[in-house]
């Protein structure tokens, strides 16, 4: 695989990456381990960080497939493709619910900060 498709694909994801792993590390330093909601987002924040980490591998991994991989692999392109595809799918699920996690961690804080202050 060329470097530059390979720092193409880090580039996609690199955003995703960087903003997953500075909340990681917002809620780990600057929140108190028992607080409201902190476990819901901080499981959250590892989801969305380990999703994007697997969808970069995926996309290595689609264009070693496309690059030549093939010669060494039996079956059709089309067919690791669609694996690929649905694997990718999975993925952004499994984001999907990360940033839920993560959004329902804070509503939870939210609400204790606001019971206490009433």
């Amino acid at each position: 695989m060329m470097l530059t498709q390979a720092l193409t694909m880090l580039a996609y994801q690199l955003p995703e990456l960087l903003a997953a792993s500075l909340v990681l590390a917002l809620l780990r330093t600057r929140t108190p381990a028992g607080a409201h909601g902190r476990r819901l987002a901080v499981a959250g924040a590892a989801v969305v960080l380990v999703a994007s980490l697997l969808r970069l591998l995926a996309g290595f991994g689609q264009a070693w497939l496309i690059t030549g991989g093939m010669a060494a692999m039996s079956g059709s392109l089309g067919t690791w493709l669609a694996l690929y595809s649905a694997a990718v799918l999975l993925l952004s699920v499994a984001s999907a619910v990360g940033l839920a996690l993560l959004g329902w961690g804070a509503v939870r804080a939210i609400g204790a900060t606001t019971a206490r202050a009433a």
